[in-house]
């Protein structure tokens, strides 16, 4: 699911780092995305994630990997 590969890929990538390079600037928030099953994830949330780590596109939205386009997962 797309929510549940969002929450471990910003575990993977961390509160504090997101926090500094998205424009979702409370650590909280990527906080609560990453660890509160009870808070759905955000569109925004999302549109953030992959506007700074473009290269987890296809791993977060179907859960795949290409490595000839750079498409990568958190495990790689």
């Amino acid at each position: 699911m797309i929510e549940e590969r969002l929450r471990t890929l910003v575990r993977h990538i961390g509160a504090a780092r997101l926090a500094e390079m998205t424009a979702i600037k409370n650590r909280r928030r990527w906080q609560t995305v990453a660890t509160d099953l009870k808070v759905k994830a955000r569109v925004e949330d999302l549109e953030e994630v992959l506007r700074v780590f473009p290269e987890y596109e296809l791993w977060i939205l179907k859960g795949e990997v290409d490595d000839q386009k750079g498409q990568i997962s958190p495990s790689d």
